[in-house]
């Protein structure tokens, strides 16, 4: 390992280095002992030999120029900053009180395998560190809060470290506007356009939990878009996974709006809010969509001639079902006709008969199928009318005549999620104009909307979600 100093080196006639805490690729943090007070201190050093981007030294000097304001039990007290310059080097040095304990990385590699109660003593610490830095003027936001900066002592206190998100964090974008900060499979998405609000260290929070719960990097879980699916990997309790699905929201504004309220739900003391909206009703949609405290009702007019292809494929059940109905039928007839000749009145009232014996079930278990598929709802008028726990009723309409279908139920715990999926593929887009959207309540899954415009299939999947979600959350 290239070091900059080495073991029993004196920095400054103060500092002796004892060993290496972290090392990058702009940037080393050592342990080292103050000589005048010995005590032991973090000593973390940027090489200008090192800069390849004089974004590094702004970034360190920020970290130096935060941490001297900072005044709180969970994070490492500023000591001192200073830059030594000679002919073949100049370092900049900022020194901290060295957090006592190991990182949560060298903690889970070393085979320690958290609860979910010890979990949550966690999270409900380090929100407590980030209430007390989201409440300064101005609030200071972490940026790369990950397991490596989060530090455990023996008795379960939690310390944040590296204020500066120097080391292996950063690096510009292709267009070289913005400076991009954080570390891959914990950095929120809005990092990555160089953006970072209240909610981005809620973010890094989450996927830290989850590492914490999995052993697993967050990159490396099952993702549905750009949401990770936890759910199918670790079971935990319904609200804390609730709260946890929250945290880790691609969507800036959907997740917790700061520490505040992301601790207060997470104690228990306030129940988990509702879904922020982050889709808008489109204007010219003809889509209404009305919602009660306990009902949910979409009634979606007759889309089957905005398209060619809706025509077609609006129609598709009656072409099949057709000659289908006609073998069967003359199948039937050629099997049960009398032999013997009867005159001709008989055997017409023998053929109407065998005719309504296979029609009428046939008619009837056609519609029911074509219902409940995403053609009919294409060619009909069509409500959902959703209520928990749960029961879905559907009603499509054949211009005077309407069709309602026995409600369907389900047990108390089902769970209802509405998606946008593509026609024959297995990944979620929403901008593929195939797609349509998918309402699943276990161990059902109605298709509906293939032919609505993609604001519209964006808009009805999250007035769902928001509704299914506030819902589900009641019932745990």
């Amino acid at each position: 390992m290239n070091t900059l100093h080495n073991y029993g080196d004196v920095i400054a006639g103060r500092y002796q280095i004892q060993r290496v805490l972290g090392h990058g690729g702009m940037g080393i943090t050592y342990a080292a002992e103050d000589l005048q007070i010995h005590q032991p201190v973090a000593l973390k050093v940027l090489s200008l030999h090192r800069v390849k981007d004089w974004k590094a030294l702004e970034l360190f000097a920020r970290e130096a120029k935060i941490l001297a304001n900072l005044s709180y039990p969970g994070i490492p007290q500023y000591l001192n900053y200073f830059e030594i310059e000679t002919d073949e080097n100049h370092a900049f040095y900022l020194v901290q009180e060295l957090a006592p304990g190991q990182s949560l990385f060298e903690l889970v590699n070393q085979g320690w395998k958290p609860s979910v109660e010890e979990v949550q003593a966690i999270a409900s610490q380090v929100l407590e560190i980030l209430v007390y830095l989201q409440q300064l003027t101005p609030p200071v936001i972490h940026r790369d809060i990950k397991p490596q900066n989060i530090i455990r002592q023996e008795n379960g206190q939690i310390f944040l470290v590296d204020f500066g998100a120097v080391q292996d964090t950063y690096h510009n974008t292709v267009t070289g506007g913005s400076t991009v900060v954080g570390t891959f499979g914990y950095m929120a998405p809005e990092q990555f356009r160089g953006q970072a609000v209240l909610s981005t260290d809620l973010y890094g929070l989450g996927t830290t939990l989850l590492f914490l719960l999995t052993g697993k990097s967050p990159a490396d879980l099952p993702h549905r878009q750009l949401t990770i699916d936890f759910r199918s990997v670790v079971q935990l309790p319904k609200r804390f996974a609730a709260w946890l699905e929250r945290m880790i929201e691609p969507i800036s504004t959907v997740r917790f709006p700061s520490a505040v309220e992301a601790l207060v739900v997470l104690q228990g003391k306030q129940p988990l809010p509702p879904r922020a909206s982050t889709y808008k009703r489109p204007k010219q949609s003809k889509i209404k969509l009305t919602t009660t405290t306990n009902k949910m009702t979409i009634d979606i007019p007759p889309l089957l001639l905005n398209s060619p292809q809706s025509l077609w494929l609006g129609l598709l059940p009656i072409f099949v079902c057709i000659p289908i109905f006609w073998i069967t039928y003359a199948w039937i007839i050629e099997i049960l006709e009398p032999k013997a000749e009867i005159d001709i009145g008989r055997e017409w009232i023998f053929r109407l008969a065998i005719l309504m014996t296979t029609f009428v079930p046939s008619a009837c278990v056609i519609c029911l199928y074509a219902a409940q598929s995403l053609f009919f709802s294409s060619a009909f008028g069509s409500r959902y009318e959703i209520e928990p726990f749960w029961k879905i009723q559907l009603t499509y309409c054949f211009g005077l005549f309407t069709l309602q279908l026995p409600s369907i139920r389900t047990k108390k715990n089902a769970k209802l999620q509405a998606s946008v999926t593509p026609m024959q593929q297995e990944v979620a887009v929403i901008k593929n104009l195939n797609s349509y959207c998918t309402l699943a309540i276990a161990p059902l899954k109605i298709n509906f909307g293939l032919f609505l415009n993609n604001s519209e299939k964006a808009w009805l999947v999250n007035e769902i979600n928001a509704f299914a979600e506030r819902h589900n959350n009641d019932q745990e």
